[in-house]
């Protein structure tokens, strides 16, 4: 019992330094090119499915060993991993983190609600609008990173001002006398409005 508790709270450490020791014999019963390709990928993918290491390392692995096995030189891995759609999806991850920093999200979101008011069909047009203006410089995915902050921010508003709307519903309607949780009337109201 003992011994397999500690195996499952370092199976992390035991996928890391086991699974490319147990692939070890792809690239080197098959010494070619493609063998070591697929080893690494191998590699890679068991990283990458069981997140035994972090995500942006298990994707870095390629970049180590497909030098070190020859299958590429470091300078075409590193061009594959340095091209211009990976470095403006960064750019935009980037500049979308910043925007949430600065609650500048909070700051569009309040400006869309005020421009369409509570009503879902006009804020729909609102984020097609926004969306659509946004796709046309940057892709999808981009697009996407960077409006999601918005209505999240535009969701939460909405949530908080119906909060309030039924907070104050609910003074309100302490003060005309009403019981809160069935909405009757109750006996005080009645014998005051008669006298």
């Amino acid at each position: 019992m003992g011994l397999l508790q500690g195996l499952l709270q370092a199976r992390k450490l035991l996928l890391v330094i086991c699974v490319p020791l147990l692939l070890l014999p792809l690239p080197t019963i098959y010494p070619t090119s493609e063998a070591a390709c697929a080893y690494v990928l191998l590699v890679t993918a068991v990283y990458w499915v069981s997140e035994a290491v972090p995500l942006g390392a298990a994707a870095l692995v390629p970049a180590f060993l497909y030098p070190f096995f020859g299958v590429l030189r470091s300078s075409e891995v590193a061009a594959e991993y340095f091209k211009n759609t990976t470095l403006l999806l960064v750019g935009v991850i980037c500049v979308a983190a910043a925007v949430e920093k600065w609650n500048l999200h909070k700051r569009i979101a309040l400006r869309m609600v005020l421009m369409a008011g509570a009503k879902p069909g006009m804020l729909l047009l609102c984020f097609m609008c926004c969306t659509t203006m946004l796709s046309m410089w940057l892709s999808n995915t981009s697009t996407t990173a960077m409006v999601m902050p918005i209505v999240e921010a535009v969701l939460q508003e909405l949530i908080n001002a119906e909060e309030e709307q039924l907070a104050a519903g609910t003074e309100e309607a302490e003060l005309m006398g009403l019981d809160v949780n069935n909405r009757q009337t109750s006996m005080e109201l009645i014998f005051v409005n008669e006298e």
